[in-house]
């Protein structure tokens, strides 16, 4: 054998390669994915928005004072009619009894559901009926510049896609 010749190498062992195989096989996933992520597009705007995508478009493009002024009249109604968090806390735990009830009375929750939804019902009635007495008390040209900050609104929400 000559000085400069080497000396032959052993073959890799097959534990080896499966186990460089499949480090690269994972790279390639985590490179792939964070270049989906940084270079794909969204696909969020393929999808129908929600109606409270439109509705917290109205309520975005009220001037700051306006907004407060509108949650605290929602705030004043909700404590009037004794909404407050004990009472939804309450009946979250009454939804959790009847659940886990045994027997188990689905016409009992179904009871429940109802009332929540009619109390849910009634709760955005009244936000409703408090956003338009605010609308309904602006000059002509202050709903002018309300309905265009409504399109400038909803043009942002479309150009973004809605939320999830």
């Amino acid at each position: 054998m000559s000085a400069n010749s080497t000396p032959p190498r052993a073959p890799m062992r097959r534990s080896l390669r499966i186990l460089l195989f499949v480090s690269l096989a994972l790279n390639l996933i985590v490179v792939g994915l964070a270049a989906g992520a940084i270079f794909g597009g969204s696909h969020k705007s393929h999808r129908l928005p929600r109606e409270t995508d439109f509705m917290g478009a109205f309520t975005q493009a009220l001037p700051d004072r306006d907004r407060r002024e509108i949650g605290r009249d929602i705030r004043r109604h909700h404590r009037r009619e004794g909404i407050d968090r004990a009472a939804a806390r309450a009946e979250f735990e009454a939804m959790l009894t009847l659940i886990r009830s045994t027997p188990f009375e689905a016409d009992d929750l179904r009871a429940l559901l109802t009332k929540q939804a009619r109390q849910e019902a009634d709760r955005r009635v009244a936000a409703q009926d408090i956003w338009l007495s605010r609308v309904a008390s602006m000059t002509d040209a202050e709903r002018q510049d309300y309905a265009d900050q409504i399109e400038a609104v909803l043009a942002a929400m479309a150009k973004r896609g809605p939320r999830r």
